[in-house]
């Protein structure tokens, strides 16, 4: 049969269609729109078939004993707290690192063990395509920790910081530890949690683990103070007097130089506070004279500046009492008998 032959179909090109012969060139557009249509659908269902499929995250770490070293084949198991049937388990290597994936999203307890060195428990959050990276330290009879997350959330953070510092206040110093341990792990450079931990240490008597935890905290803020004179305390202890000594005159002389920044900051934020007050900003001004008061609480002229501001506020009783401070300290002041003029005038 021949393709010329009427009658008959056959199949030929048209507008970049192949149909069977004989199709309009309306109807081949028409076609083709349908399967675009198609297509596309099927492209959008697809789409929302994957934004359905179940999102996974991971875990690592590193599992180490009390005395920092690597704890090779150490079982770590991971239970969802949502439902108890789902578990994972792994085992740490020669390097006592670990790892897991392809963990649904959700909330886990992660458990590393080994016999004779002991357990520790973390309860994690797992989100999508994220890696929570945990540090156990086994040590027996270790209580859990408090809840980590991989996104750094700033109020739990700031909670947990807080029962570090309410044990250790409490003289429960090795759960302090683990507090400030654990705020650590989200924040590596929490200077403050490293001179915490060195407290404990150094109430628990472990010197050496103090003094460790203080230089970690001048490596991440060579001008904190307050470390040197925790290494001060603990040289004293072990006996130490001329490293006790040089500890305690560098913090002295931090603490003098951060007392004339913190003076130089205040007389700054005065004059700026000034300056807007006379420009009539009296909400810029007020802010200002609050931060030259927080830098340097010595700087008498402010209790005047904020007299005058809560004055213009409305806040007579404030403006008062910022007058009355401000004579207490300074009866002889430049603004002192503006300031007995005023109370004069608010009283009536």
């Amino acid at each position: 049969m021949s393709p010329a032959e009427p009658g008959h179909w056959q199949l030929r090109p048209l507008s970049g269609c192949w149909f069977l012969n004989p199709v309009s060139p309306v109807i081949c557009s028409s076609i083709v729109r349908i399967i675009v249509l198609l297509l596309s659908a099927s492209t959008i269902l697809n789409a929302a078939l994957l934004a359905q499929a179940p999102a996974f995250g991971s875990i690592k770490g590193r599992v180490e004993n009390r005395n920092g070293q690597p704890v090779a084949g150490a079982t770590v198991t991971l239970v969802a707290l949502t439902n108890d049937a789902v578990h994972y388990e792994t085992f740490t290597d020669d390097t006592g690192y670990f790892q897991h994936q392809g963990l649904l999203t959700g909330q886990y307890s992660v458990n590393a063990f080994k016999e004779e060195v002991g357990d520790q428990i973390f309860r994690i959050l797992v989100h999508p395509e994220s890696s929570v990276e945990i540090y156990f330290r086994l040590e027996a009879g270790r209580r859990a920790s408090p809840w980590l997350r991989m996104q750094q959330d700033r109020q739990e953070i700031a909670e947990v910081f807080a029962a570090g510092v309410r044990a250790n206040r409490a003289g429960d110093f090795e759960y302090a530890i683990e507090q400030f341990g654990a705020v650590i792990r989200l924040t590596p450079t929490c200077v403050d949690c490293y001179f915490n931990i060195g407290l404990s240490y150094s109430r628990l008597g472990r010197f050496s683990e103090a003094e460790s935890s203080y230089k970690r905290a001048l490596q991440i803020r060579p001008d904190y103070a307050p470390a040197y004179y925790g290494l001060a305390d603990v040289f004293n202890r072990q006996d130490r007097p001329e490293d006790a000594a040089a500890a305690r005159g560098e913090a002295n002389r931090i603490a003098v130089s951060t007392l004339a920044a913190d003076r130089a900051l205040a007389q700054d934020a005065l004059g700026r506070g000034i300056d807007f007050w006379n420009a009539g900003e009296i909400t810029n001004a007020f802010g200002q004279f609050n931060a030259a008061r927080e830098a340097n609480p010595a700087l008498v002229a402010v209790h005047y500046w904020l007299g005058l501001v809560n004055e213009a506020t409305g806040e007579t009783s404030e403006a008062r009492r910022a007058w009355s401070r401000y004579l207490g300290a300074d009866p002889n002041g430049e603004y002192a008998e503006n300031a007995r003029q005023r109370l004069i005038e608010t009283s009536r």
